[in-house]
């Protein structure tokens, strides 16, 4: 049987977070804190092994029942997602991490029947937490819709840009969408559209379900949400034969949805 009582979970999991930040701040304020890197190249400090074990001896001893799908443990061989479990990452950013920008975040969500039902994201670096608890799928909600002569803000990835993403940035130039761009790192790109300080985030390189998928419930809960570069679904987890997401773009405002994804259309029959 799933897990229903969907405000208490996210309020343990909100005090949970709140819990780490003292403990990974006290490595990432160390000068002298070491980096490895994995098989992919992709670096992991003391910080992310330390929240990776904090975070799963609370959902063991809290939600025993439910699987947990962890960056830090993770191996695709043999993998076979169940119907409810819980999708983390410790730490998304170790990039940012190691750089000492700030920008990175603890990422904690629940998926039932391939939905992100809850979210808790924590940025240590800035003592705040997004949380939300979201629809299945992405609902319109009744938000002002922008003026459509205004630019359009667009987040960019940190440290992960590829040339796809300056390509549609010269097509939205070539249509004439006034557009204004801002760099964020790790999963707080979404959360900048959850806080409506941005309206899109369109992703065209690899990312893994961890990485988004707790922001991703905050944003359906905010009234935004993921879609599909090349179907326009919403996007799903628990995916049986790649941890890896698609291409995705993802939107503050649904009022706004039909207006992106027809911008979206447009420059992948022209290029992708």
């Amino acid at each position: 049987m799933q897990s229903k009582n969907l405000e208490l979970i996210i309020s343990q999991l909100e005090d949970l977070t709140l819990s780490l930040f003292p403990e990974i701040l006290k490595i990432y304020e160390d000068k002298d804190f070491k980096t490895r890197h994995k098989k992919d190249g992709s670096p992991v400090t003391k910080a992310d092994m330390l929240g990776h074990k904090l975070i799963l001896k609370f959902l063991n001893k809290h939600y025993p029942d439910i699987p947990i799908v962890s960056e830090e443990s993770f191996t695709q061989k043999g993998y076979k997602p169940a119907k409810e479990f819980w999708l983390v990452d410790p730490i998304d950013g170790t990039k940012e991490f190691v750089n000492r920008s700030g920008e990175f975040t603890t990422n904690i969500a629940l998926i039932q029947n391939g939905h992100p039902v809850l979210g808790v994201v924590g940025a240590p670096a800035i003592n705040k937490i997004w949380s939300g608890i979201s629809s299945h799928t992405p609902k319109t909600t009744k938000l002002k819709a922008a003026a459509s002569s205004s630019a359009l803000k667009i987040v960019m990835s940190k440290s992960h840009q590829t040339v796809i993403d300056t390509a549609f940035l010269s097509y939205l130039d070539k249509n004439n969408v006034k557009i204004s761009t801002i760099s964020k790192g790790s999963s707080l790109k979404i959360c900048v559209l959850a806080d409506k300080k941005a309206d899109i985030y369109p992703r065209f390189g690899p990312t893994l379900e961890w990485d988004i998928a707790a922001a991703d419930a905050v944003l359906r809960a905010k009234g935004g949400g993921i879609f599909l570069i090349d179907s326009f679904e919403p996007l799903e987890y628990g995916k049986k034969d790649s941890i890896l997401n698609p291409m995705f773009i993802a939107i503050s405002d649904l009022n706004q949805k039909q207006r992106i994804l027809s911008l979206i259309r447009g420059f992948s029959k022209n290029l992708l």
